[in-house]
């Protein structure tokens, strides 16, 4: 129709993350839901959704699966994601899914839309400074070719310079493919609209030929290989079919903080702790990259771009992260979580804190802190500890989350702000002393019990509205923005925001989460936006006004109901109703 004008094409999602794995048939769609049977506590399961089968010709047949299933034949089942095309019109706020009946409303057909994929991995180009270490693969086809497109990416380089990855052996890095629109829906899905589907690759590694066997890390320098079984077993680097890269690159002869300009954390490649830390030369088949869509529609051209990431797989299907993606995402672009005693705002940063405090207690159900903080603590005695420097914070040694890791004197009425149900269990032990009878893990399973306790509505309000100091305390604060730094850099650590500059900032300690790595192995944290949302919250439920107070009643009445079930309008309403008996009863007086 001439009177529908397409404003913007766009793909949803316009991020995803595929998983690489080695079986041919791709995990099915499963989302997190949330157990209300009368023994399920409101924990985080999984539930089936509709997934999508693509048929011989390039088709869709949606199904729900009954059952989840990781592997075949032992061969891990990948992750590969499908994108959607999606327009706004003008004169509509609402987006509209591009099917092939919308594109002959708008005088075109699917021929009039193309895709180009292009992923790459520039890990080893990104240590050692050269573009010819990087591999690359590119795919340009139609939306009315339903083949499947197998990516298959060498190294770019210019004259004189050595590929890493030669164009005669190419390594795959997925497979890409347009599916085949149908006019028709089936199980709430429209099969119709435009889509595309990535493939990830399956997991493979490559190297050199010299990539044969090697000692496992850590193996000091000077040990000969007679006697590698005292540092570590030998093992094969790279399966002899994939040995196929050029020996002879920047990326052979690399080592670890020798350039000065290494990504962190610098030893996370093969090689890295063994000898002299030279590379092996071994790279993988994930990649990240972009998909663009050009749809061509009266003469004009639309281009539309997602990203897709491929990594490794996650076996954890019904523990949600504490720290994601989307955290960081919301941490970047969205403002700060606007925290006030309005009763549908407390309620929502109430559930946004709750929830991650539920989050929590799932990550911390995967997690072995007991190895976690004994690894940390070694780490810390490497470089020396400045307990005596920093009284006010953790313990850094062998004394963290124990007896002397209270922070505060016993004879202290206020309650301590660090090591508290850790301390009360164990007393300052010695790093090999045996832990109690029945604890094979004592750390892990004392945190375990302790966080387990706030996933419940009820506890958590009451905790963060009675101990804020001891919150405050706990919560390891985040890295600072930069507008927060001085330009000097600062004498000691500040109780708001950790500066990368002060050692003390960048050592591991007990404070929340407790002993858990961020990307560049320095202490995890919270992000800006989510510690700023619970201090935020903490000093609101302090002050204890009559409309917190108010609000803590009614979560606590409606807590066996879950937070998620409680109506905020219906709190409104019932803090004003109060609010005018009250000023009734003034009167009457």
């Amino acid at each position: 129709m001439a009177s529908i004008r397409v404003k913007e094409v766009f793909f949803l999602p316009p991020l995803a993350i595929a998983r690489v794995g080695l079986s041919a048939t791709p995990l099915e769609c499963f989302v997190w839901d949330s157990d209300r049977t009368i023994h399920g506590a409101h924990r985080t399961v999984i539930k089936p959704r509709v997934s999508l089968d693509v048929l011989a010709d390039g088709s869709l047949r949606p199904y729900l699966p009954k059952s989840i299933q990781f592997r075949d034949q032992g061969k891990l089942r990948p992750v590969a994601p499908f994108f959607e095309l999606w327009v706004m019109l003008e004169g509509s706020d609402e987006p509209h899914p591009l099917t092939s009946a919308l594109l002959g409303q708008l005088d075109a057909t699917i021929d009039n839309v193309e895709y180009t994929i292009t992923v790459a991995n520039r890990k080893t180009h990104r240590r050692t400074g050269f573009a010819s270490c990087a591999y690359i693969a590119s795919v340009t086809v139609g939306a009315s070719d339903h083949e499947r497109k197998q990516l298959l990416a060498y190294s770019p380089h210019t004259s004189g310079q050595q590929p890493l990855v030669l164009e005669s052996h190419k390594i795959p890095l997925g497979h890409f493919q347009a599916i085949k629109p149908i006019h028709r829906r089936a199980m709430g899905v429209h099969l119709g609209t435009l889509r595309v589907r990535f493939t990830p690759a399956t997991g493979q590694v490559y190297g050199p030929p010299t990539a044969i066997a090697a000692p496992a890390s850590p193996l000091r320098q000077g040990i000969q290989l007679p006697n590698v079984t005292l540092g570590g077993r030998l093992h094969e680097i790279v399966p002899k079919e994939n040995r196929i890269l050029n020996p002879d690159t920047p990326w052979s002869r690399h080592i670890m903080d020798v350039d000065g300009d290494d990504p962190q954390p610098s030893d996370s490649y093969d090689g890295a702790n063994v000898g002299d830390s030279r590379s092996w030369g071994v790279v993988d088949d994930t990649c990240d990259g972009i998909i663009e869509a050009n749809v061509v529609i009266n003469n004009v051209r639309h281009v539309a771009s997602a990203r897709i990431l491929s990594t490794c797989p996650d076996y954890a299907p019904d523990r949600r992260p504490f720290y994601s993606i989307a955290d960081d995402l919301a941490d970047r672009d969205l403002p700060r979580v606007a925290v006030s005693d309005d009763p549908e705002l407390l309620h929502a940063t109430q559930y946004e804190i709750a929830d991650l405090f539920e989050r929590a207690f799932e990550t911390l159900s995967l997690y072995n802190l007991d190895a976690m903080r004994m690894r940390a603590i070694l780490e810390n005695l490497e470089f020396g500890s400045d307990d005596d420097f920093h009284p006010k914070l953790p313990k850094t040694d062998h004394k963290s989350m124990t007896d002397a890791d209270r922070g505060l004197p016993r004879s202290d009425i206020r309650v301590p702000p660090y090591a508290d149900l850790t301390a009360d269990l164990f007393s300052f032990p010695a790093p090999k002393t045996d832990p109690p009878p029945g604890f094979r893990l004592p750390y892990a399973a004392a945190a375990q019990f302790a966080h387990a306790k706030l996933c419940d509505v009820e506890t958590l309000l009451d905790f963060l509205r009675s101990k804020p100091e001891r919150v405050k305390a706990l919560i390891r604060p985040p890295f600072g923005r930069f507008s927060q730094y001085s330009e000097k850099d600062p004498a000691k650590p500040n109780p708001k925001f950790r500066d990368p500059r002060l050692d003390r900032d960048i050592t591991h300690d007990m404070r929340m989460p407790p002993y858990m790595r961020d990307s560049d192995l320095n202490p995890l944290s919270l992000t800006n936006r989510q510690h700023d949302a619970l201090m935020d919250l903490v000093g609101l439920l302090s002050l204890e006004t009559p409309i917190t107070q108010m609000v803590a009643d009614l979560a606590r009445q409606t807590a066996t109901e879950g937070l998620a079930e409680i109506n905020a309008n219906a709190i409104g309403q019932d803090i004003k109703q109060r609010h005018r008996r009250r000023k009734t009863k003034r009167k009457r007086k």
